[in-house]
């Protein structure tokens, strides 16, 4: 068992899961948003390869269109 932080609120996962999983799990669709994992930006290409380990800290940020 993992603990770690999704946007702001603790969280245990039963395995390391990696950030395209977390996503899955959190019913976020890929289209539009940007992934931090502790601080640092992590691009769609590296999602299903990045693990994440126990303490990680994970954000997610959705673009919105206005004006």
């Amino acid at each position: 068992m993992i603990n770690i932080e999704f946007n702001g609120q603790a969280q245990s996962l039963d395995a390391a899961l990696n950030i395209e999983q977390l996503l899955a799990l959190h019913q976020q669709a890929p289209e539009g948003i940007a992934v931090v994992l502790n601080g640092n930006i992590v691009t769609r290409s590296e999602w299903a390869s990045t693990k994440l380990a126990d303490q990680a800290k994970v954000r997610v940020f959705r673009a919105i269109a206005g004006g």
